[in-house]
């Protein structure tokens, strides 16, 4: 039977088609390796660069490998993988910033076949900020991956791309391409990251060296100024009077960044020592409500403090600086009592002796002339002082110079039966000081 011109054309058609499907590339179809002929091709070629890629031939697989990438590109995760690997060691050896706009190409054809976006975006920000160096290019398109994963899928944040926010975000900083709130934005947000981590297993090596790394980083970025740290954790303190963990870093960073005078600290402080009553915290204490004029609580803390040292020198100082407390307050017999307890603890304490005796000087003991006397007293106590601790002797020299023009005339004291210098005295009333008679001179 003779074939129509129809039926030999439409078995020549068919014969066609079946001789494309059967060799056409994964990219065309779909399949991870094609079809036909392309498809043992890309099977061949992917065996090839395998090969020459475990023996570090680079060079030589990535002829093989280039072929698999453009024709069979969702045969396998390990095209990426491994392609990524190539092109990295390619830059380290020369340099060449054409390696590294390879490797982002590389990482969105992996997103495509592949999805993992996020985990890509993050592969792709570490790569720009390993080998990008201070490129403000590269730094900022670092900088704008990492945000952007953070804040549409911060869960993709383990500890590493964690510690990279927050440097890149640094880096960026010193570029001057960001602002200083962007840091303390990545701040906050690495550390709610590391600290979730961190709720569920709070030993977790990896993620307590992740929070030095990003506290350190922090520290050194130049943006922990006073104001920035008051704006980044006084909510937080608010929050949380009672987290001494949160109330150590804080008091930490705002000494580092010398915001010591700063509310916020003055705050921590005082709910750390109300978690962890101490006495160094509270002698911390008593001297932020001086330097803030609150006599009252400083006191307090000075006594809570005094009452909490164990260490002898430690708690005369702290004798010592409530005794001036009290004199500076015009309380003269607490500031000589706390002074002359300071001296017990600790006799090379020439301050305390120097405290007592201004808190001498003035005194009211009786009459004129038992109110002149209390001065040989007040210049036995500051020649002792001087004698203790010689770094006071130019204003105690200047203060005895004072005081010995209030001593008793001879004459006034000639009425007292008082003749001969030297002679033994007893200085009543509240001083209640034995000492020697002196007279002024005219």
């Amino acid at each position: 039977m003779k074939r129509t011109l129809s039926t030999i054309l439409t078995g020549t058609l068919l014969t066609f088609l079946s001789l494309s499907l059967q060799a056409q590339k994964g990219v065309e179809t779909g399949t991870p390796f094609g079809r036909g002929e392309d498809s043992t091709r890309c099977l061949r070629n992917t065996s090839l660069y395998s090969t020459y890629y475990e023996n570090k031939d680079f060079n030589m697989a990535v002829q093989f490998w280039r072929p698999v990438f453009a024709e069979c590109p969702g045969s396998s995760k390990n095209t990426y993988i491994k392609g990524e690997a190539m092109f990295k060691e390619f830059f380290r050896k020369t340099g060449n910033k054409a390696y590294i706009d390879t490797v982002l190409m590389i990482l969105d054809q992996r997103t495509k076949y592949f999805n993992e976006g996020p985990a890509n975006s993050l592969r792709k920000a570490f790569a720009l900020y390993e080998f990008g160096g201070n490129d403000p290019v590269y730094a900022m398109q670092c900088y704008d991956l990492t945000r952007e994963v953070m804040q549409t899928s911060p869960q993709s944040f383990d500890q590493t791309y964690l510690s990279l926010y927050m440097a890149i975000t640094a880096k960026a900083y010193m570029l001057k391409l960001i602002e200083a709130p962007a840091i303390i934005t990545a701040y906050s947000q690495t550390m709610k990251g590391v600290d979730s981590q961190l709720s569920r297993n709070r030993d977790d090596a990896r993620y307590l060296e992740a929070r030095k790394n990003i506290d350190a980083v922090f520290r050194s970025s130049g943006a922990a100024s006073c104001s920035n740290l008051e704006e980044l954790f006084t909510a937080d303190v608010n929050k949380n009077p009672d987290d001494t963990v949160l109330l150590r870093k804080v008091i930490d960073l705002l000494t580092e960044a010398g915001c010591r005078d700063s509310e916020l600290y003055f705050k921590s402080a005082t709910y750390l020592y109300r978690a962890e009553p101490n006495a160094s915290s509270a002698a911390q204490l008593a001297e932020m409500n001086m330097a803030r004029k609150n006599y009252n609580e400083a006191e307090k803390y000075y006594t809570e403090a005094i009452d909490l040292e164990t260490d002898r020198t430690i708690k005369s100082g702290l004798l010592t600086k409530l005794a001036s407390l009290e004199l500076a307050s015009d309380s003269k017999q607490a500031a000589r009592d706390f002074a002359k307890a300071a001296f017990s603890l600790d006799p090379t304490s020439g301050t305390a002796l120097y405290i007592i005796a201004e808190s001498y000087a003035g005194a009211k003991v009786g009459d004129a002339f038992d109110n002149q006397t209390v001065y040989w007293v007040v210049v036995d106590y500051l020649a002792r002082a001087r004698n203790t601790d010689p770094t006071l002797k130019d204003q105690i020299d200047e203060r005895i110079a004072i005081y010995s023009r209030m001593f008793p005339t001879k004459e006034e004291a000639f009425f007292r039966s008082l003749v001969e210098e030297g002679s033994a005295y007893q200085v009543g009333g509240w001083v209640n000081e034995s000492t020697t008679v002196r007279f002024r001179k005219e």
